[in-house]
């Protein structure tokens, strides 16, 4: 277990490409963009003997980091009359907090407080960063009007404590505008779609596509290196990659951000190198000896995500391979591996990473 950086990601230009989400990027996707910024600033590949790792990226917001929502979370529990409700309720959290992660995790309730404390919250992390809050504020009266005509007239504070478990004076304008747009039925995702047409310079024929861009919110990773010198190489490479952008039509401007590197919470270092049962933080691929150690466990939660995808620049499709994804539950910590998912008889490897990044979630010395 090496170092670990928590990477702080502000969006200054929307991200462009194919199975957008918000608030989420997949850790293969961080570590090859990386691994190809450090290529372009070295000339060389980074050895993979002892590799660096990084977790998915989730929402950062009033300075916590949100988790995704553990898979044991969707296990069935008690036969309560408001357990099935509850199970819903928590199913639409896709992040939260470390406390709430560990209560899920460990198989418990949250009680309806928290629940409502927990939706606010993660309502907060995914609005999209903009570089300033809106030019013009809006008065408690000027949200009610915009709420005429709707099922919410007149419930302006109502709505706010519902939506952000804050009274209306307390939102910020930001919250205010999304609020209104969320009421009127107006989507406030920050997700647009774009049509552009390619030509072929043979024979001159148009093809019509669409692309998406999503304006993501503030976003973190987990980065562990292994060395200074490594750790020296990647963050130069962080630097290059916000310049360059993440995703597709970079040479637009997309995906660009600004960064900035915070120190990992003790409450989370602390269960970084724990032992017991692990929840994944990033996309895994399991060694075989691992994949059999999870089939024989009985109390491992996990769903599997399928990666596939082009080689960057050309229509030759990457090897698909399969990863357990973020949120499962495993009975230990895992090592995963780096896969190669070069076309056939292509002349080089091409790296997809299925490096674990996890954290115990069992009683630990110092942690609750």
């Amino acid at each position: 277990m090496g170092r670990h950086d928590l990477v702080v990601l502000t969006f200054t230009q929307p991200l462009r490409g194919r199975d957008l989400r918000a608030g989420y990027l997949p850790s293969d996707l961080l570590w090859g963009a990386l691994f190809s910024a450090d290529v372009r600033l070295q000339d060389a590949p980074m050895p993979l003997e002892n590799p660096y790792r990084v977790s998915s990226a989730f929402p950062y917001a009033g300075g916590e980091w949100l988790l995704p929502r553990p898979r044991a979370a969707d296990a069935p529990g008690t036969d309560a009359p408001d357990s099935a409700g509850d199970r819903k309720a928590v199913k639409k959290l896709e992040f939260v907090n470390l406390e709430d992660f560990l209560t899920l995790a460990g198989g418990q309730r949250l009680s309806a407080e928290r629940l409502a404390r927990a939706s606010a919250r993660q309502r907060r992390a995914l609005l999209p960063v903009t570089a300033q809050e809106p030019p013009l504020s809006m008065t408690d009266a000027q949200l009610n009007r915009t709420l005429r005509g709707t099922r919410h007239a007149g419930q302006g504070d109502g709505l706010a404590r519902a939506r952000y478990a804050a009274p209306l004076a307390d939102l910020t304008p930001t919250e205010r505008l999304h609020l209104s747009r969320e009421a009127r039925g107006q989507g406030a995702s920050g997700q647009t779609e774009r049509q552009r047409n390619a030509q072929d310079r043979v024979t001159q024929a148009t093809d019509t596509f669409t692309t998406d861009a999503l304006a993501q919110p503030r976003l973190a990773f987990l980065l562990e290196t292994t060395s200074d010198a490594q750790r020296a190489r990647l963050l130069a490479a962080l630097r290059l990659l916000a310049d360059t952008g993440l995703g597709g039509l970079r040479t637009h401007g997309s995906g660009q951000f600004t960064l900035e590197l915070q120190p990992v919470p003790d409450g989370l270092a602390v269960r970084l190198t724990a032992s017991g049962q692990h929840v994944l933080l990033g996309l895994t691929h399991p060694t075989p000896q691992e994949a059999q150690a999870i089939d024989d466990s009985e109390d491992a939660r996990y769903s599997l995500r399928r990666r596939d995808g082009y080689l960057d620049g050309t229509t030759l499709e990457r090897q698909d391979v399969w990863m357990l994804t973020e949120g499962s539950l495993m009975p230990g910590p895992l090592t995963g591996q780096v896969v190669d998912v070069a076309p056939p008889d292509f002349p080089h490897p091409v790296w997809r990473s299925g490096l674990s990044v996890s954290i115990g979630i069992g009683t630990t010395g110092g942690a609750a």
